[in-house]
């Protein structure tokens, strides 16, 4: 769904109440809760076009990043923060591309890629929905939310 074909579902999504992040709504079956922040929580989905991809979901309800207060905003940030320095740390990327959409669903939320040599997006953006062939095999996924869980727990940040 997007709100290019679905407007009416998307502009339902936009208030708290019917907000799927916000309610609970069942996430999709495969969605794995790296971490829990204050503001935010940090997902990872076996099936991406990229080893690595996580995105943060902000806790409070909102749609544009003016919608949140200062205070939440920097809380966030801080967030992102240790979510791709711990992200680049795990995966040995060479950049932590930082995408913030909300198309599909206008809750907050940022996208984090991290960008190899040799992955398959070189002169272009990042095609979403190239998940073919998968890029973990056996236990890398499970593997990889145990490393970087592993690693954001060592980190002691000032809040």
């Amino acid at each position: 769904m997007s709100f290019h074909d679905e407007l009416e579902e998307w502009e339902k999504f936009l208030d708290k109440e019917n907000c799927p992040i916000c309610n609970e709504e069942s996430p999709p079956e495969d969605e794995i809760i790296v971490a829990e922040f204050d503001k935010s929580w940090l997902l990872a989905y076996p099936e991406v076009c990229l080893k690595g991809t996580c995105c943060l979901a902000l806790k409070p309800h909102a749609v544009e990043i003016y919608d949140i207060s200062d205070s939440d905003l920097m809380q966030f940030m801080r967030e992102v923060k240790i979510a791709s320095k711990a992200l680049k740390e795990v995966t040995k990327a060479i950049k932590i591309n930082y995408e913030i959409h909300g198309n599909t669903i206008p809750h907050l939320h940022m996208h984090l890629f991290p960008r190899y040599v040799d992955d398959p997006f070189p002169d272009g953006a990042i095609d979403y929905n190239k998940v073919e062939p998968a890029v973990y095999k056996d236990n890398e996924f499970e593997e990889f939310v145990e490393e970087l869980r592993k690693k954001i727990n060592e980190y002691e940040w000032p809040s």
